[in-house]
């Protein structure tokens, strides 16, 4: 029995052919590749507090260092591409815009499962997924529209929660830029003190 994962024991067989596939990828998406560049797992995530607003788009706006990977601002460097073939969602119920800010979230993956605050008015309780809508726009093209935030939750608690993978991979171009939102439903409110955390899942250049 071997403890490797399928994609390592395919990489460990072919050295260099997913590396070279993943170049022709984004050659073949129009996309200038240096060969200095590493091909290596990407997650690029960011946070936003959304207390009494009905959307909050990741990855755009006020750029805030504490809660985002990328450095600077949330346009990515020259040359280094991004295929993105998942996205990972983080929800915190509970802490102060100003612990957040300070990296004090305490984090649960998905939109949770609890009662619907929007329904019950009960805000000490958690968002479902039902209630919230994804969209995704990257360089300019939609490739997200309003999915239902439910393929994103479970009542199990598995590695998988909170995650929606992609039918097809979307390529972040280095000095583009990208939106990730989360609408809530019937343009209700988020809750008090409640904030959202998305990881981008990719494989690029570094």
């Amino acid at each position: 029995m071997s403890f490797l994962t399928p994609q390592t024991t395919s990489r460990l067989a072919n050295p260099g052919l997913f590396e070279e596939q993943i170049r022709n990828y984004f050659r073949a998406s129009n996309n200038v590749v240096q060969q200095s560049k590493t091909i290596a797992d990407r997650t690029i995530y960011d946070a936003k507090f959304v207390t009494g607003n009905t959307t909050a788009t990741l990855f755009s706006g006020n750029y805030v260092q504490g809660v985002t990977n990328l450095e600077g601002s949330y346009v990515r460097p020259a040359s280094e591409h991004v295929i993105i073939y998942g996205i990972r969602v983080f929800t915190d119920n509970g802490t102060s815009e100003a612990n957040f800010l300070a990296e004090g979230s305490v984090w649960q993956k998905g939109f949770t499962t609890g009662n619907n605050p929007i329904a019950t008015g009960d805000t000490n309780s958690e968002i479902p997924a039902p209630g919230i809508e994804v969209s995704l726009i990257c360089n300019g093209v939609q490739y997200l529209n309003d999915v239902w935030g439910m393929d994103m939750d479970s009542d199990l608690a598995t590695m998988s929660r909170g995650t929606l993978y992609l039918n097809n991979p979307i390529v972040w171009p280095g000095q583009t830029s990208l939106e990730l939102t989360f609408k809530t439903a019937q343009d209700a409110v988020y809750p008090a003190n409640y904030a959202i955390r998305a990881e981008l899942m990719g494989i690029g250049l570094i």
